[in-house]
């Protein structure tokens, strides 16, 4: 499995994972540390985020532009602009100024141009049955150097304050995309000559789904608001509730990230053998016994300890449903299809961050996470009754 792209996307997954780690663990606490508040940290996830509406706009185009100009040119636009996300988040440090992460949200937003094309990609350099294997070992290699520097990046910040840490993603990604410009091999013809009437149809179409994948599309979506509305803000809540430090969160990102390696492939093989909708069920449902820890402990040991289960939910996920969408599309329209079920979840699911900071200032830790307690519980029983595999 680890060779050509395969190989290529492992090494470059690797260090956008280790740049991830620093956004994951240290984004939250630090925009707090430089006088933002618990609302514009949801703001700034539901923008900036994957699921947040910058992403839900720029990767329909991407995946539109992917599948006509080739998946190399975006994979590589999309490290460059994680590179100048945290280029800016580093000046706020060192201007003790949040008005930094504004640019730095817009970057961060334009970066997640990078996923329908890399989904693409994987899937058009290995064989269909290999697929689910193909994208659990690109994942693996994601988290896997989180296992070893999330406790140390928190501690880094701890001791030398966040624009240290910062400057060292800096660093992953240049040579990330040194290597998808060095090496990286292209996955389809390019050089097809659209019209700008189809660049304007596709634009009024950007956000409906594939017709096979339209139920499909609606259930992610309800997935990807009630995740968002506690869990994609979950460290800032930790740190503001429970004042969690840098290291704590570090060591709670690095147990997150074992749990996700070493059940990853895992993971993959079974979904390649028994197909995608078994285990985005099995993820939900896991996600509902997490979510009920999250609101039954206060303890850092307890919470640590959780992480282990969110790992789970995400193995079970990833492979799950870049298979279904790779299974249901076709080389010419694969990436846009990828961009259109992105954008549907992300319009949808932009305010869930938001309005989870919001519910905190207001009510406290228990809100948000009880809304997204109940919204999965609800996905879970759509995902039973509308998704359905050919």
């Amino acid at each position: 499995m680890l060779r050509g792209n395969i190989r290529v996307f492992s090494a470059v997954s690797s260090l956008i994972g280790a740049s991830m780690v620093i956004v994951s663990v240290l984004l939250q606490p630090y925009m707090l540390s430089v006088g933002a508040s618990m609302a514009f940290v949801g703001l700034f996830v539901a923008l900036g985020s994957m699921g947040g509406l910058i992403s839900a706009f720029v990767q329909p185009f991407g995946g539109w532009l992917s599948d006509r100009k080739g998946r190399k040119l975006f994979i590589l636009f999309g490290n460059i602009q994680f590179l100048m996300a945290l280029a800016f988040m580093t000046l706020a440090g060192v201007f003790h100024n949040w008005l930094f992460f504004v640019p730095a949200l817009i970057c961060l937003g334009l970066s997640w141009i990078i996923n329908p094309a890399l989904n693409a990609a994987i899937a058009e350099s290995v064989d269909r049955h290999e697929r689910s294997m193909a994208y659990s070992v690109v994942m693996f290699f994601r988290m896997l150097p989180a296992i070893l520097i999330s406790a140390a990046t928190g501690l880094i910040a701890d001791t030398f304050g966040f624009p240290g840490a910062f400057l060292i993603g800096i660093l992953f990604q240049v040579v990330g995309a040194s290597l998808v410009l060095c090496f990286m091999q292209e996955t389809i013809r390019t050089g097809s000559q659209r019209s700008k009437m189809q660049l304007t149809e596709f634009t009024k179409t950007m956000i409906i789904p594939e017709r096979k994948l339209r139920s499909f599309t609606l259930v992610m979506a309800s997935d990807a608001f009630f995740w968002g509305i506690g869990a994609a803000i979950l460290f800032g809540l930790l740190s503001k509730t429970y004042n969690f430090s840098g290291f704590q969160l570090g060591i709670m990102w690095s147990i997150l990230c074992i749990s996700l390696a070493c059940s990853q492939l895992i993971m993959g093989r079974l979904v390649q053998k028994y197909g995608c909708k078994k285990f985005l069920m099995l993820s939900e449902v896991i996600g509902i016994l997490l979510m009920t820890g999250w609101l039954s402990f206060k303890s850092f040991e307890t919470f640590a300890l959780l992480q282990i289960p969110y790992g789970l939910v995400i193995s079970a996920w990833v492979p799950a449903i870049n298979t279904f969408v790779a299974n249901h599309t076709t080389e010419k329209s694969r990436a846009e299809a990828i961009g259109k079920l992105a954008a549907f979840r992300g319009i949808i699911s932009f305010p869930a961050p938001y309005i989870g900071g919001l519910l905190y200032d207001v009510t406290g830790f228990e809100t948000p996470i009880t809304a997204g307690l109940m919204g999965i519980a609800l996905t879970l029983i759509l995902m039973w009754r509308f998704i359905h595999e050919s």
